[in-house]
């Protein structure tokens, strides 16, 4: 019988933290999830172990010892300030690194995102941008997903609940951007097939076509069965509104970091990447068929 491979998870406890803790503890890993709360054990299967981590100081060592990997999905996005964001982020990703190294683990994998690129104006893709750039490209692995679908959290439960219960849709500047959008359940194969090859270097995961936003909240709604009225609002405008609403400590379905990323959001290649890997993704319409109920329901 083979052994589990151990691999650490940060971020375990989050939407595809927790998702690729069950995929790769169902496919036979030994998987040392890192969470805030080691307590609320909830939504795991067997084989997955908790351990504290609070990026950046508090992160339990113990872990990362004998790992074969460390897959480094945890980002916070609700910090108070920029500062803190970075801090959390940007310091505590170089901590979980040299954790890694101190540890000998042969593989380090940084989940990024399709955000990330030199001309992004959100923080978010600024700072994954950033980590990137202080990893080795001849030595780790970073993974770039599009919009991540599935159930139980992240951006994609927002856009669902705002479409179920708004009768009218705003599309910033018509909802021109083009998307790019991976299942979930692909996200995490594609995971492990890069891990069981020992790839480095960076790997756009998601749907080469990509579709239009306005395209992708008229399939959510169509899934739905909800009949909206989709208008075009500018960008600029909302994103002050957006700005002074989060100032004023209302939290939105949709930040100001979304509006900021939506307003630079570029087409990145993934065919030669996705076969480079082994995978096939799902396109958006595939997704939202196995995620939501057809409207005849």
């Amino acid at each position: 019988m083979t052994a589990a491979r151990p691999v650490v998870v940060t971020g375990a406890s989050g939407f595809v933290g927790r998702h690729l803790s069950n995929y790769l503890a169902g496919r036979g890993w030994a998987v040392r999830g890192l969470v805030r709360d080691t307590t609320q054990g909830g939504g795991y299967g067997p084989g997955i172990e908790l351990f504290r981590c609070v990026l950046p100081e508090e992160i339990d060592p113990a872990p990362f010892r004998g790992a074969q990997a460390v897959i480094h999905c945890a980002y916070a996005t609700r910090a108070a300030t920029v500062e803190e964001a970075r801090r959390v982020n940007e310091e505590g990703t170089a901590r979980v690194y040299g954790l890694s190294q101190e540890a000998g683990v042969d593989q380090f994998v940084f989940l990024s995102s399709t955000s990330a690129h030199e001309a992004a104006a959100s923080f978010y893709g600024q700072s994954k941008f950033a980590i990137e750039r202080r990893l080795d490209p001849t030595r780790d692995l970073i993974i770039r997903p599009g919009l991540v679908l599935g159930k139980g959290g992240g951006l994609f439960d927002r856009v669902v609940a705002t479409v179920r219960r708004a009768r009218v849709v705003p599309l910033l500047d018509g909802g021109r951007q083009i998307v790019q959008t991976v299942y979930v359940d692909d996200l995490c194969v594609a995971i492990e097939r890069a891990l069981d090859q020992r790839l480095v270097g960076r790997y756009v995961v998601a749907e080469p076509e990509g579709l239009l936003l306005r395209d992708l909240l008229r399939l959510v709604a169509a899934r739905l069965g909800r009949s909206c009225l989709f208008i075009s609002v500018p960008a600029a405008p909302v994103l002050a509104v957006v700005r002074g609403l989060e100032g004023l400590g209302i939290r939105l379905p949709v930040s100001s970091e979304n509006v900021l990323g939506l307003t630079t959001a570029r087409m990145q290649p993934s065919t030669a990447d996705l076969a480079t890997i082994g995978v096939t993704v799902r396109s958006a319409a595939e997704s939202l068929a196995l995620l939501l109920a057809p409207a005849s329901r």
